[in-house]
């Protein structure tokens, strides 16, 4: 493939008809004679040659060509020179599009959030951040969510910058910045306490950053902080968090795109990560089950119960019906009681009783444990293979459901210490485990060794929890083979993609996955281990 005749051609076909996706550069370039091309072939030149090629946000992405004049005001070069020759840095050369999202938040000031799909690198960007400031004399706070992210970045940060003093302070650790250049603070630590010492200039990067919209976490955001960093696979929350407390925080009053709050100033999606061979080639199917016995009529006696108490809570007591988050923590509040009327304690308990009920029969059914079950033969012809659930009980169900047999596989669960969880995720890294079954705690914050198949025997409303997920399973594997992601839901459920569930996570892969296979009702274990050979 001559690569500098497709890009000229790339760009006359853009510069005649700009806002064209890859698709339909696809066609224009068999029109011009080019044969045995793909959407990645284009995406790989896009990509790559970046000047004079840019593209909107758009789920697949519509692409101009760059006005010369304006390409100088796109990037600019860092301060100090390229971040990775800093003589206290011994990290790796950057990714493009970690330089690229360096410039975009040098851009704006310093100020703002970089978006990346889960396994593309978001934590170098942070690194080399931390690295710009050190290098002017800035003191650099780091909060993460969890204690396994504190060590992860305490450790990353130790290798990369090994001549800078990097301290930790939460689970037991007492640094600060009075003594450190660089420390790193659970969030549970951080929002008790002013970090940034007195008279000190300072950068906050926030891991994870979708977390803090909470308000009790967004107290973590400290104002003495000018330079501010957020680090984020999905920048979205079920409530009002975002706009509220996140936007104002990381927004430069800059050039952040308003569709995401004008906070958020670059980032790696899906077409980026593929292009760039950081992200596997990937299939998704969708495996569509049914009730079993009185399973049926349970669910409906809880989906009407929550349904109509819904609307009365709505109706009758104000809380809001979108977005949800804020509907469930009105609801929540209402539950604790104290409420002049005590009829509205009842119906919440009432409808937060019939939603964990409902979910909790919709992750645990008894077809979707005889679809694990089919999935068997595909399991013990993979290295190694994550199964995400709803609850620890779930996990532990489908664990012991693999189990029997000649797979390997255990529940990973928040009830294990740490210790424990660290013996287990060896023997996976070892292949002494297959299989991982695991509720919520796998989605993020710890380091995953890679895997060829997820299996959602659970899925999520969230985007981003589906994001997170993905991003477990698609890192490029040393044979190159496509991963494969495997979700599991009920029919005519709230679970089920033709009622509307998981649209806007379907919509964003739909253009960049291998292959979307919908298994039609009675699909057999031949039918899958078939499709997933293939």
């Amino acid at each position: 493939m001559d690569r500098d005749r497709l890009a000229r051609d790339l760009e006359r076909l853009i510069a005649a008809r700009p806002g064209q996706e890859k698709h339909q550069l696809l066609s224009g370039l068999n029109g011009l004679g080019w044969t045995g091309l793909t959407s990645t072939d284009i995406n790989s030149v896009l990509y790559e040659r970046g000047r004079p090629f840019v593209k909107d946000d758009s789920t697949l992405p519509r692409w101009s060509v760059r006005v010369e004049g304006r390409a100088a005001a796109a990037t600019r070069p860092l301060e100090t020179g390229p971040v990775w020759r800093f003589d206290r840095y011994r990290g790796p050369k950057p990714r493009a599009w970690q330089q690229e999202a360096l410039d975009a938040w040098l851009d704006v000031g310093r100020r703002g959030v970089v978006e990346a799909v889960t396994g593309t690198g978001k934590t170098a960007v942070g690194i080399l951040a931390a690295a710009d400031a050190v290098a002017r004399g800035r003191r650099v706070l780091v909060i993460v969510p969890g204690v396994d992210l504190l060590d992860q970045w305490y450790e990353k940060l130790r290798s990369d910058l090994p001549s800078v003093r990097i301290g930790r302070f939460g689970d037991g650790r007492e640094g600060s910045l009075h003594d450190h250049e660089v420390l790193v603070s659970t969030v549970q630590s951080a929002y008790l306490h002013a970090m940034l010492p007195a008279g000190c200039a300072g950068l906050l990067i926030a891991d994870e950053v979708h977390h803090y919209g909470a308000e009790k976490y967004s107290q973590a955001l400290e104002e003495a902080f000018d330079e501010r960093l957020g680090l984020t696979a999905t920048y979205e929350r079920s409530d009002n968090g975002v706009a509220e407390f996140l936007a104002p925080y990381f927004s430069s009053g800059g050039s952040g795109r308003a569709g995401r709050h004008g906070a958020v100033v670059a980032g790696c999606d899906y077409e980026r990560g593929l292009a760039d061979g950081i992200l596997a080639r990937f299939r998704v199917a969708l495996l569509g089950v049914g009730f079993s016995g009185g399973e049926q009529e349970q669910y409906e006696e809880l989906d009407s119960m929550a349904g109509r108490a819904r609307s009365s809570l709505i109706n009758s007591y104000g809380c809001p019906p979108e977005p949800f988050g804020e509907f469930m923590r009105c609801v929540t509040a209402l539950s604790e009681g104290g409420n002049e009327d005590g009829r509205v304690t009842r119906l919440s308990r009432r409808y937060l009783s019939a939603f964990t009920k409902r979910r909790a029969l919709l992750a645990d059914c008894t077809r979707k444990l005889e679809a694990l079950r089919m999935l068997k033969p595909i399991l013990a012809q993979t290295e190694r293979a994550l199964v995400f659930t709803e609850t620890i009980e779930s996990a532990e169900r489908a664990a012991r459901t693999i189990g029997q047999g000649s797979v390997p596989a255990l529940a990973y669960t928040s009830q294990l210490d740490r210790h424990e969880r660290g013996s287990i995720l060896a023997d996976f890294r070892r292949g002494k485990i297959r299989v991982l079954a695991a509720p919520r705690v796998l989605d993020e914050g710890v380091d995953v060794p890679e895997a060829g198949l997820g299996i959602i025997l659970a899925a999520s409303h969230s985007r981003r929890q589906m994001i997170q997920r993905m991003g477990r399973i698609i890192r490029p594997n040393a044979d190159g083979r496509p991963a494969n992601f495997i979700i599991l839901y009920v029919r005519g459920t709230s679970e089920d993609p033709d009622e509307g569930a998981h649209g806007a996570f379907l919509e964003e892969i739909t253009g960049v996955a291998d292959e979307m296979k919908v298994f039609p009702d009675g699909t057999t274990s031949r039918d899958l281990v078939k499709w997933f050979l293939q």
